[in-house]
C-alpha cells in the first residue's frame, strides 16, 4: 500500500476518547497488507530517562529530568528511538529527511552520552491490524498530516497534539466532539 498514510502522522479527533489515543499524535512508521506500526509521540511516561539507562548500564550525560515516551500500549518493554539528522548512527534507519529511528542498545547509548540532543527514547509502540486502521480513520477517529521532523523532536509533549492539529490546517479550538466515542 503506497497511498503516503506512512511515514505520517495519524493525529487523535477530539471524539476519540480511548484512553491510550485521546488527544494522541502518532507517527505511523509502517503501513501493509499485514496492518499499520506507529509510535505515540506525545506521551510522557512517569519513568526518567536517566533511571532507564541506569537500568541497562548506560551512560547518561542529559538533562536528568527528560522522561522516557510512552510510544504505545503494544510490547511496552521494546524500545525506539526518534533522533535527527545531526546525529549520524550506523544502526539507524531514516524515516524521512530529518528523522531517524533505531530500536539498537548501542544507539541509545551514543545518544544518551551527549550533554544535548534531539531524540526521544519511547516505550512500547501502536498497532492495527489488517484493514483496523482504515476503518477507524473512515469513521472519523485519526486525521492524517503529514510528518513534520520538527515537531516530532523539538515540541513539548503538551503542545504536540494542537501543533499537529494546525499542521494539518485544522484549529483545535474550533472543533466540535462528536456525540459518539470512536475507539
Amino acid at each position: 500500500m503506497t497511498d503516503g498514510l506512512a511515514p505520517g502522522f495519524l493525529i487523535a479527533a477530539p471524539q476519540l476518547l480511548d484512553p491510550n489515543f485521546r488527544q494522541s499524535v502518532v507517527l505511523l512508521l509502517e503501513r501493509n497488507d499485514a496492518g499499520a506500526l506507529g509510535v505515540v509521540v506525545n506521551r510522557e511516561s512517569p519513568l526518567l530517562l536517566l533511571e532507564l539507562c541506569a537500568d541497562h548500564e548506560i551512560r547518561y550525560s542529559g538533562d536528568p529530568a527528560k522522561k522516557v515516551r510512552a510510544g504505545g500500549p503494544v510490547q511496552p518493554e521494546q524500545g525506539l528511538v526518534l533522533y535527527g539528522r545531526e546525529h549520524p548512527d550506523p544502526d539507524g534507519r531514516e524515516i524521512l529527511d530529518g528523522l531517524y529511528m533505531s530500536a539498537s542498545k548501542e544507539t541509545l547509548g551514543r545518544l544518551c552520552n551527549l550533554h544535548r540532543g534531539r531524540f526521544h527514547c519511547y516505550a512500547g509502540y501502536a498497532g492495527w491490524g489488517p484493514g483496523q486502521l482504515e476503518q477507524e480513520i473512515t469513521q472519523g477517529a485519526w486525521i492524517t498530516a503529514p510528518v513534520d521532523p520538527e515537531l516530532v523532536l523539538d515540541i513539548p509533549t503538551e503542545q504536540l497534539w494542537a501543533k499537529g492539529m494546525h499542521s494539518a490546517g485544522i484549529d483545535p479550538a474550533l472543533l466540535v466532539p462528536g456525540s459518539e466515542e470512536a475507539s
